[in-house]
């Protein structure tokens, strides 16, 4: 029996290790200029054809049922659901979920229908794969920024990283695949690097 409890934690030790990703990341200020010279990068494709009628959102999705999004005007559970466009370049389509206190993203797979949900609008790198995205937390709420990539037409979230203490970043513009240019609500702005192990 001790050695049926040994293997187990053993093997539970084993599978957290490789579960686990080492992350190490740092926040430096740097100025306006900086923050400026970094060039945002057009991703958003309008489509004329995907519009919400009487409160009713329909992504079409090849060969499957569209995916239907609905408004809910209520006063207890009120939200409200807005087409933002195709991500150029992919058959994902973005659609922003707004209720009274919050907001989310998601981003609607045309082939596949799978839907991933983002914490805020995405930025998108200029290679059109990575992109990173901020939410705007509640009271009680930390900070986060998601940071994404786009591989064989599939999202794939690569990490969450916490806001910076005791600031509220409020844009950010995404730069390289391990980098991200942010501006706090304080008028500073801060280059954000971080590294993922075995990456």
């Amino acid at each position: 029996m001790k050695t049926l409890i040994t293997i187990i934690a053993f093997l539970t030790l084993t599978i957290s290790a490789i579960g686990q990703r080492r992350v190490s990341y740092r926040y430096t200020e740097i100025n306006k200029t900086q923050f400026d010279s970094c060039v945002k990068t057009s991703y958003i494709i309008a489509n004329p054809q995907i519009k919400k009628q009487a409160g009713k959102l329909t992504i079409p999705v090849s060969g499957k049922d569209s995916k239907i999004f609905k408004d809910d005007n209520s006063d207890e559970n009120f939200y409200e659901f807005d087409y933002l466009g195709i991500i150029k370049g992919t058959k994902l389509s973005l659609v922003k979920r707004t209720d009274y206190n919050s907001e989310e993203f998601y981003l609607i797979n045309g082939l596949t229908g799978t839907i991933d949900t983002l914490i805020g609008q995405p930025v998108f790198a200029q290679n059109m794969r990575d992109f990173a995205c901020i939410n705007n937390p509640g009271t009680d709420e930390e900070q986060q920024i998601q940071v994404c990539e786009i591989k064989n037409g599939v999202i794939k979230k690569r990490l969450y990283l916490n806001g910076k203490k005791d600031t509220l970043l409020e844009n950010i513009s995404f730069i390289y695949r391990n980098s991200i240019l942010t501006k706090d609500n304080k008028g500073k702005y801060w280059q954000l690097k971080f590294k993922i192990g075995e990456e």
